[in-house]
C-alpha cells in the first residue's frame, strides 16, 4: 500500500506507535487550538491518557500473553496499534467511516502490524453483533465514542470471552453529572440532583447502567478502575460470563444515594426509605439506581502502577493521575467539597492539606481526590467534620 505523505499530512508518534494524521495546524480554532472534530479524521491528542491507561490494563492483566482485541470506533487505529505494539494485542481496528478506514489500514502498513492487526469497515454495533455468532471469542473491546456509550454497550458485552476485559468511555458527562437532568432520566433512568460530589455521581450512574445491561445477557462486570478526566469518564471491567454472579453484582451493588443539601449529609442505602433525616430535621433527597460498591479493585491498581517502569513511553499526566485514584477506590464514600463545607459555617478555609491533617487527628482516613482539586475523600462522618469546623 502507497505510504507517500501527503503535503497536508503528518505523521506524529503516541507510545510506540506512528501515524500519520491530517496536519493539526489546519484546523485550529481562532484561539489557535486544535479542534479535532474539524479533522477529515478524528484523532484527539487529549486523550492519550485514556490510551496510556488502556495499554497498561491490558499488559497488566494479560501479563505479556497475545490476547484478541475489538476497536470498533477506530477513527485512526491508535488505540489499536498501541495495543499490539505495548501489550501483544492481536485484533481488529474497525471504522464506519471510509476516510477513517483509509488511515487505519495505512497506519496498520506504517507500524507494520499486518500480521496481528486487521482492518475493518462497518457499522460498529453491526461488527460486534456478528462477532457474537463467529463463534472468536474476544478478550478485550474498547468502546470510545463520541458523547455517550450507552447504544453500544449491549452489543459490545455479547461477544466477549468468557472471562475478558471491557473499556468503555463516556463524554457526556452532563447528563451523567445532573447539569441536563432531562437527558440523565431519558439516557440513564436517573432523576438526579445536583451535588457537592457531581463528577463522581456521574460516574457511579455509569457504572450501575454498564453493569445492568451486561447482567440482563448473564454477564458479570467488576470495575478494575475507574476515573474522571478532563472531559469524560473511563471505566475498564474485569468480564465474566455468568448468570448467578451477574445476579450477584447487581444485587449487592445496586442502590441509592440520600443527600442532605442544607448539612451535606449524604450515604448509600439499598433502597429509598422514610427513617433516614437530615440532622436540622429536614428530609433528604434520593438518587438512583447507582453503583454504590466500590470504584475499582486496589489490588489491580498496584499491580498497573508496579508495571509503570515496564512502560517508559506513559506520559507523565498518566502516572500522576493513576497515582491520585487510590484513595478513591480505597474509601468508599463520596467525597466531600471542602469550600462548599466551609461556605456552610461562613468560615475562611485554612489550606486543605492542613484541614486533612487535623481530620487525620481525630483517627480517620483523608486523602485528596482525583475527581476534584476541591475534594476531600474520607471515612469520617460529616457530623464530625462540622464539629471540626466550628471549633
Amino acid at each position: 500500500m502507497n505510504l507517500d505523505i501527503l503535503a497536508w499530512e503528518e505523521i506524529i508518534s503516541e507510545g510506540t506507535a506512528k501515524i500519520i494524521i491530517p496536519k493539526r495546524e489546519l484546523f485550529k480554532r481562532p484561539d489557535g487550538t486544535y479542534e479535532p472534530a474539524w479533522s477529515p479524521v478524528f484523532y484527539n491528542p487529549i486523550m492519550r491518557v485514556n490510551r496510556d491507561i488502556a495499554s497498561l490494563a491490558t499488559f497488566s492483566y494479560f501479563e505479556g500473553r497475545e490476547y484478541y482485541f475489538v476497536e470498533p470506533l477506530g477513527g485512526t487505529g491508535v488505540r489499536g496499534l498501541r495495543l499490539a505494539l505495548e501489550s501483544n494485542g492481536t485484533g481488529i481496528i474497525n471504522d464506519v467511516d471510509p476516510i477513517s478506514y483509509y488511515y487505519i489500514r495505512r497506519n496498520i502498513v506504517l507500524n507494520k502490524v499486518m500480521d496481528k492487526v486487521f482492518p475493518s469497515l462497518h457499522e460498529a454495533n453491526g461488527l460486534l453483533n456478528n462477532l457474537t455468532f463467529s463463534g472468536l471469542p474476544i478478550d478485550y473491546i474498547d468502546v470510545d465514542p463520541y458523547g455517550s456509550p450507552i447504544p453500544f454497550i449491549d452489543s459490545a458485552i455479547k461477544p466477549l470471552g468468557k472471562e475478558s476485559l471491557i473499556g468503555i468511555t463516556a463524554t457526556d458527562t452532563g447528563p451523567l453529572n445532573c447539569s441536563h437532568k432531562n437527558k440523565a432520566l431519558r439516557r440513564y433512568g436517573v432523576r438526579c440532583i445536583k451535588t457537592d460530589f457531581s463528577r463522581e455521581l456521574g460516574l457511579r450512574i455509569l457504572l450501575y447502567n454498564i453493569v445492568f445491561r451486561a447482567a440482563s445477557l448473564d454477564v458479570a462486570l467488576y470495575p478494575l478502575i475507574s476515573y474522571s478526566h478532563k472531559h469524560y469518564y473511563r471505566v475498564i471491567f474485569q468480564a465474566e460470563r455468568t448468570g448467578r454472579k451477574s445476579y450477584e453484582v447487581i444485587d449487592k451493588c445496586r442502590g441509592y444515594l440520600w443527600y442532605c443539601r442544607s448539612t451535606m449529609e449524604r450515604g448509600f442505602i439499598k433502597e429509598p426509605v422514610e427513617n433516614i433525616v437530615c440532622s436540622n430535621g429536614d428530609e433528604p433527597e434520593y438518587i438512583g439506581p447507582l453503583w454504590i460498591c466500590g470504584l475499582g479493585n486496589k489490588i489491580f491498581l498496584q499491580k498497573m502502577i508496579s508495571n509503570i517502569d515496564n512502560m517508559p513511553f506513559l506520559s507523565k499526566e498518566t502516572i500522576e493521575l493513576l497515582n491520585k485514584i487510590e484513595p478513591d477506590i480505597t474509601i468508599n464514600k463520596p467525597y466531600i467539597r471542602y469550600d462548599k463545607l466551609f461556605g456552610l459555617h461562613r468560615k475562611n478555609q485554612p489550606p486543605i492539606n492542613d484541614f486533612i491533617e487535623k481530620i487525620r487527628e481525630l483517627g480517620y482516613l483523608a486523602y485528596r481526590t482525583h475527581f476534584d482539586p476541591r475534594g476531600i475523600r474520607t471515612n469520617a462522618d460529616i457530623k464530625d467534620l462540622h464539629r471540626l469546623i466550628s471549633s
